[in-house]
């Protein structure tokens, strides 16, 4: 067990629940790669409020990764927000300083790179995004802003929420952005090059039903689902029976993370420790 000491900086994950959640795994081990002075706490809440999170802040956290459901509230509490941030109403990640706190977006950062590296000409083609929550505000804009993603619909339960986030993303994007229902995007679901499921459907400890049927998949079609745990979802099983290509969702639980980890403690980590920290997180889930 690790004895910390007045100089110890401390970082954190804010959500509920948090019993699935590897990002402790992640940026404690960077830290003793890089003997780093810091520690790494949970923090299971159903409510964020800015004298919490100042409170936090006086008892020495420096920073906190946001994740279900609080990623549109730490845009609202925050002082200061990133262009990721502002034009998506949503942020994952909270950096503290004099009093005053930060709002950032690493969620796009993370996806998108978790594509480029695998399978790049499939944001070339056109995009269906399933989900139009915090994970899914930040991916589109990044998908918009950095990818170069021309053609981008998003599909969720919630239509009021899908119609929203659109309004915002073309105030930034004249690519072609439009809202569907999930019915409907399975009638002609094979134009699909790229599908990011963004939803907890699937997630440990959650409903495992499956946003689209096994039948709609096609041999060659890029599926990312964001659920890492099990790394194996229903959607992700069902794609890979019908020769879909699959983004694990770890990766882009790594690249994320990678980000934060920088605006955290102002380490850019080399591609050695990036590595660890992937096989990390796959021998967490009994994968290595």
């Amino acid at each position: 067990m690790k004895i910390f000491r007045d100089s110890s900086k401390y970082f954190g994950i804010v959500g509920h629940p948090l019993s699935h959640t590897l990002s402790p795994l992640l940026h404690s081990s960077w830290y003793e790669d890089l003997s780093l002075d810091c520690g790494y706490l949970v923090f299971p809440v159903e409510t964020l409020e800015k004298k919490e999170l100042l409170s936090l802040s006086k008892f020495g956290v420096r920073g906190l990764s946001v994740t279900i459901p609080h990623k549109e509230t730490a845009f609202q509490l925050a002082d200061k927000t990133d262009e990721a941030s502002q034009t998506v109403k949503a942020s994952n990640t909270l950096v503290f300083e004099n009093g005053s706190v930060s709002a950032y977006n690493t969620d796009g950062i993370g996806a998108v790179r978790s594509i480029q590296e695998s399978f790049p000409e499939s944001l070339k083609g056109k995009v269906l995004l399933i989900g139009s929550g915090g994970s899914a505000r930040g991916i589109s804009f990044t998908l918009l802003k950095e990818a170069g993603v021309n053609d981008l619909t998003i599909a969720a339960r919630n239509s009021k929420t899908s119609e929203e986030l659109i309004g915002l993303l073309s105030k930034i994007s004249s690519a072609k952005i439009k809202s569907s229902d999930l019915n409907e995007v399975q009638k002609n679901f094979s134009e699909y090059s790229l599908i990011i499921h963004t939803t907890p459907l699937g997630m440990k400890g959650k409903d495992p039903g499956l946003a689209i049927p096994e039948s709609c998949f096609k041999e060659g079609q890029v599926v990312f689902d964001i659920v890492y745990n099990p790394l194996e979802t229903p959607l992700v099983l069902g794609a890979k029976k019908k020769g879909a290509k699959v983004v694990p969702g770890t990766e882009m639980l790594l690249y994320q993370a990678v980000e934060q980890f920088r605006l955290f403690t102002g380490v850019s980590l080399n591609p050695n420790l990036i590595e660890k920290g992937r096989s990390r997180l796959l021998k967490a889930l009994g994968y290595a």
